[in-house]
């Protein structure tokens, strides 16, 4: 590596831990507890193939890193968020490489952008505030694994484009498949990835030979892709059924009224690129009724529109800008497959890409004096780097993000959900029944119920927590954890006969799950039931070999046993 490179690579670094090195020692937050904490799929590799029932397919990558990680670091933080980082280095560095290919191929006129502006790219990327969530947000690694896979698809494909030996080609293209694949296993967004190599032959190789041949090939490839991807992986039936929206409480979601949202959300994502403020974890995001309710929506139909006209029209001209456009409309189109959320900022990362790629394309047209150009995006890089800090402080724990969240979403019931629940386990249980009920009172969930019987309990009123907690179990009779957590009211009335029957329950429900074997193992032994008590202790480690509790546990009773 020459001393150019070398420096570059030292002042990415620099940067990225300037932004995040504040983050490895942030605590665990929001679905963080469902893919990481109480995952007993990631605790044991020999029973990691069992994700499968539970969680969809194309997560599978993402969770073999979970599983990783809970294999050196268990449940300490740091290391998930120290992972999180270096995958973002790495996306960052195959951003410069990706843009760098970009700007030779298409031959910029002046001198220094080849060599330069790439760097530059790679730099807003890696400090724009709106990487933050899928950075910071340790869950949000399922993004920026699948956005590092999907770069280096069209990375190792450009390559192999322009490679002049046979054998290279087929190394790249063998490369641009494999990570491809990585991809898709990784999140949806990868089933783009054809129909961006077909923009990209469009956009960047109008005049090459051989275009018809890599046109087949690449159309048949892409047909095979989707099948597999969406037949294999994730289904069809997305486009046929209706969802209850998580992002405002109330809406039912269909193919049709989501697809008219997205174009809202197409603004909102254009906003918060070239404007990242105002960020919020969970928006409260209404769905549009037709094109003119609300207005937005034909707005951002049309600056769809336009943007594919910018293509047409641009791509002869300044094919650069034209690719840059089109990155953003196709990897933006994943969003157009219906689901229960309409909008997330880490959605944004792969994104990006192109909509960086595209300002400093423009800059560099509109801002003909080098030095002045670089100044330019010095400050750019400045300005976003300090709201990317600011805006990571946010994470820090969980009582900050919801109380962040809630400023801007006071009226959806999830966020007032998970700030009670904040607040019951900091003990402040008046705020944490207030914002429960509220979050049943603006939309009815079992598992709100649950927690705030949960916090009822630990007031001391067994009455009320089991009325919520019998409320949640009618609603949903197979989610195990209720139990759980049923069985600890009874033990707080001295029921243990109940508290068994609910933990053999929740067992029975979710056999994979050590946390009930661990609390009936620690039932067990308050009542003297020592052989039982090992049992569980025991299956304990089978299923997480690693459980601190249930190792302490089971010797404590073995050297009982031995006295």
């Amino acid at each position: 590596m020459t001393p150019y490179y070398l420096l570059r690579w030292l002042i990415l670094i620099f940067l990225g831990l300037l932004v995040y090195a504040q983050t490895f020692h942030f605590d665990f937050v929001f679905d963080d507890y469902i893919f990481i904490v109480n995952n007993p799929f990631i605790k044991n590799f020999s029973n990691i193939h069992l994700m499968w029932q539970t969680f969809p397919r194309t997560r599978f990558t993402g969770m073999y890193s979970f599983a990783l990680n809970y294999y050196f670091n268990q449940l300490a933080p740091q290391g998930y968020h120290i992972f999180n980082f270096i995958v973002h280095l790495c996306a960052a560095w195959l951003v410069w490489a990706l843009a760098g290919l970009l700007f030779k191929i298409v031959k910029i006129p002046q001198d220094y952008a080849a060599k330069e502006l790439p760097f530059i790219i790679a730099v807003i990327f890696l400090v724009h505030p709106c990487q933050t969530q899928a950075i910071t947000y340790i869950t949000q690694r399922f993004e920026s694994m699948a956005t590092v896979f999907y770069l280096a698809t069209i990375y190792a494909y450009l390559r192999a484009r322009l490679a002049s030996e046979i054998r290279y080609k087929i190394i790249l293209f063998g490369l641009a498949g494999l990570a491809s694949v990585l991809g898709i296993m990784t999140k949806e967004v990868g089933i783009t990835v054809p129909v961006m190599i077909l923009a990209l032959e469009w956009i960047l190789f109008p005049k090459k030979d051989n275009k018809k041949m890599y046109l087949i090939f690449f159309v048949a490839g892409g047909l095979l892709y989707l099948i597999f991807s969406q037949i294999v992986l994730t289904g069809l039936n997305v486009f046929t059924k209706s969802f209850v929206s998580e992002s405002h409480d109330g809406d039912v979601l269909t193919t049709g009224n989501y697809f008219l949202t997205q174009m809202r959300v197409f603004l909102t994502f254009l906003r918060l690129l070239i404007l990242p403020i105002h960020q919020n974890l969970d928006y409260d995001y209404p769905a549009s009724t037709d094109l003119f309710h609300p207005p937005l929506t034909l707005v951002g139909l049309g600056v769809i529109l336009g943007i594919i006209f910018l293509i047409i029209k641009l791509r002869r001209a300044t094919p650069l800008i034209a690719f840059g456009l089109a990155w953003v409309l196709i990897t933006f189109s994943i969003n157009l497959v219906p689901r229960s959320n309409l909008i997330f900022e880490h959605k944004l990362y792969l994104i990006s890409f192109g909509f960086i790629l595209t300002l400093v394309a423009v800059l560099s047209r509109l801002v003909s004096n080098r030095g002045t150009l670089l100044r330019l995006l010095c400050c750019i890089i400045a300005v976003l780097a300090v709201m990317s800090f600011q805006r990571n402080k946010v994470w820090a724990n969980e009582l900050l993000l919801w109380e962040d969240t809630i400023k801007k979403s006071p009226d959806k019931a999830r966020v007032n959900a998970n700030l009670g629940r904040v607040y019951g386990n900091l003990g402040r249980y008046d705020e944490a029944v207030y914002y429960l009920g509220r979050s049943i009172a603006l939309h009815p969930d079992n598992i709100t119920y649950e927690d705030r019987g949960i916090i009822y309990g630990r007031q001391g009123r067994s009455l009320q927590a089991l009325e919520d907690l019998n409320h949640s179990i009618a609603m949903d009779p197979n989610y195990s954890t209720t139990y759980i957590k049923r069985s600890w009211i009874y033990q707080m009335q001295h029921n243990d006969e109940a508290a068994l029957a609910d933990l053999a329950r929740a067992i029975s429900i979710e056999p994979y799950f050590a946390d009930a074997y661990l609390e009936r193992g620690i039932l067990w032994a308050s009542i003297n039931h020592n052989q039982q008590a090992l049992q569980d202790f025991q299956q304990v480690l089978i299923l997480d070999p690693l459980n601190a509790d249930a190792a302490r546990y089971k010797s404590y009773l073995m050297k009982m046993g031995q006295k």
